[in-house]
């Protein structure tokens, strides 16, 4: 039984972290924390982790039952994320380099931390329908213990993403800050496509679900 259980732990970790994948979100960190000092990154790096480990969390525990208070379908859910994910690439593809002189809203750049960085670019739809499905597949099991591996596995991916949000300075050094442009514009176009991906996909299991339901009803 306990081999089960941390076959269970690592199979959820594995598939949340892979989903979450903190890498992507780094040209978009270091964009708006490139002006502050090593304590203000590691303190904004904290602030994406907490954010992170929250909102998964709370897909985990209250998830399911929000979106149907809402009436909101996982498709709908995945095409509102997918939106989301879209503008912001566009709004990376379209920036261009700015210093805290030349951009007023530098100096609070933490504030944008929460939204895009830890949602949706880390804990996006892909990644709160995940942990909403993990939870629901192991209550539906009957073993109580379960859902906690699934927080526990969380509060893993929290610390991944913490970890390499702290390193983003090290990646910041290496690359330069032409080499942060470069990479910022093109992680900008690969967050449009991610976002298209989304949008498609979610208005395909849409349509796919109501098809099939039509087909289901007797006339």
């Amino acid at each position: 039984m306990a081999g089960f259980e941390i076959g269970d732990f690592l199979q959820a970790t594995i598939a949340l972290i892979a989903i979450a994948n903190p890498f992507a979100a780094l040209p978009v960190f270091l964009s708006l924390v490139h002006a502050d000092d090593p304590a203000a990154k590691r303190q904004a790096a904290n602030r994406v982790a907490l954010a992170v480990f929250a909102i998964l969390a709370g897909a985990v525990l209250v998830g399911r039952f929000v979106l149907q208070l809402f009436g909101i379908s996982f498709a709908a859910f995945r095409v509102g994320g997918g939106l989301v994910v879209t503008l912001t690439g566009l709004d990376m593809l379209r920036r261009r380099e700015t210093t805290p002189h030349d951009d007023p809203a530098a100096t609070s750049a933490a504030d944008q931390l929460i939204v895009p960085v830890a949602m949706p670019l880390i804990a996006g739809p892909g990644t709160i329908i995940t942990a909403m499905t993990l939870a629901a597949r192991t209550a539906s099991g009957g073993t109580f213990g379960l859902p906690w591996m699934v927080l526990v596995a969380v509060g893993v991916v929290a610390a991944a993403v913490w970890l390499v949000l702290v390193l983003s300075g090290f990646v910041e050094r290496r690359i330069g800050t032409r080499g942060q442009a470069i990479v910022m514009r093109f992680m900008g176009l690969v967050l449009v496509a991610v976002g298209a991906q989304l949008v498609l996909g979610g208005i395909g299991e849409f349509f796919g679900t109501g098809a099939a339901g039509r087909a289901a009803r007797p006339t």
